[in-house]
């Protein structure tokens, strides 16, 4: 595969850690292309998703049922990887949903050989590392705000930290990632 049809791919990985082109290349030539539509799910609870996504182009939400009710978690777009945590880690069925919020083109690479190029190449390894050390700060951060901040607070953190994703993404799904309803994130923002 050309590595210019994956320059957000790229750029999203060398965000966190300078993956060197040899290693890139060795990452690339086990990716498959994929053309999704809006709303197709990548990842579905109570099933085991093999699969690592890079998206190249789109923006997508992980979210989890509670009482019937969709929990947003997290959001993805350009340059971002995502997949079910319980299949990647554990290679068990998962509990959440990776759902495309728009048409987009996703790059997915088996968990199999994700683990494969850790074993043999540091950059990989170290790269994986990286990225999932700065997830790990980042929830726990999102954690603490939902304790420490205030629901305005916390909508304009988000709002600064994603300028590109309010547009995108439905206001529910917002609301539901920062904790609170949709009527009150609609209030929180007639007030600006």
């Amino acid at each position: 595969m050309e590595l210019n049809k994956i320059n957000n791919v790229i750029k999203g990985i060398r965000k966190y850690y300078p993956v060197s082109d040899t290693s890139m290349n060795k990452l690339v030539s086990l990716l498959k292309e994929n053309h999704l539509p809006k709303h197709h799910l990548l990842a579905k609870a109570d099933s085991v998703n093999n699969f690592i996504y890079f998206i190249e182009k789109g923006c997508t939400r992980t979210y989890f049922l509670v009482d019937g009710k969709e929990i947003t978690n997290w959001f993805s777009k350009e340059g971002d990887i995502t997949f079910s945590s319980d299949a990647l880690y554990h290679r068990t069925k998962g509990f959440d949903f990776v759902e495309l919020l728009e048409d987009s083109t996703i790059f997915s690479m088996s968990i199999d050989s994700l683990n494969s190029l850790y074993k043999t190449d540091i950059d990989i390894a170290n790269w994986s590392r990286v990225i999932h050390q700065e997830v790990l700060l980042k929830m726990q951060t999102l954690r603490i705000d939902r304790m420490t901040l205030s629901s305005k607070e916390r909508y304009e953190k988000f709002l600064n930290e994603n300028p590109n994703i309010i547009n995108r993404v439905n206001l529910g799904y917002i609301a539901s990632y920062l904790g609170m309803t949709q009527q009150h994130l609609s209030a929180i923002r007639a007030h600006e």
